[in-house]
């Protein structure tokens, strides 16, 4: 049976590590980063959204609709939150906006061990880390979160706790979940690029 199920790509953060930059349009190879992950996740969802804060007009001119935090400072948790209270699916894929090597298949996996649970989110662990920001939030997870932030917690490893997450191994290709949180690893992002690509 096919479900409805929303998207997100979450480029809501201050750029702290990265010299203030917005780094979801940061360009790599001529594309602004975030634009990789939106391309790989749309055709897949009925609604991909764009989480950001900052540059909203520059991220609407890619043609997804963009949302901006109902609350600030909540950080991944609360551009999550800002989208799942208007979306109508009952499902919600987030994304990163910093990882552009990632393999598509990643979601499949995630709906079916979640549609399989009674959990109401799940998330990928890639052998070596915990991708905590590759996941998949059921709409009926929208009252334990806000209750989560507004007790004023913010972290997303202590909601999983708290909901019980499900965790879901993908352990294939590990290295297609290279994170890129600094300047430095986004010049090595621009090395790998050919690489990582082709193989």
């Amino acid at each position: 049976m096919q479900i409805d199920s929303d998207g997100v790509i979450l480029c809501g953060g201050q750029g702290k590590r990265m010299g203030g930059k917005e780094k979801g349009l940061l360009l790599l190879k001529g594309k602004p980063l975030f634009v990789y992950a939106a391309e790989k996740l749309a055709p897949r969802v009925k609604t991909l959204w764009i989480s950001a804060n900052r540059f909203l007009d520059e991220y609407a001119k890619y043609g997804w609709p963009v949302i901006k935090d109902c609350v600030e400072k909540l950080g991944p948790l609360g551009g999550i939150y800002s989208v799942l209270l208007n979306i109508q699916s009952p499902l919600l894929f987030v994304l990163p906006c910093d990882c552009p090597f990632f393999e598509v298949g990643w979601e499949t996996v995630l709906l079916e061990k979640l549609l399989s649970s009674s959990a109401s989110v799940a998330y990928i662990s890639d052998g070596q880390k915990e991708q905590f920001l590759f996941a998949l939030f059921k709409k009926s997870a929208l009252p334990q979160l806000e209750e989560y932030l507004l007790s004023g917690q913010r972290r997303v490893e202590g909601f999983y706790r708290k909901v019980a997450a499900l965790k879901v191994d993908w352990t294939e290709a590990s290295q297609r979940f290279f994170n890129i949180n600094t300047l430095e690893a986004f010049e090595e992002a621009n090395k790998m690029f050919d690489w990582m690509e082709k193989s």
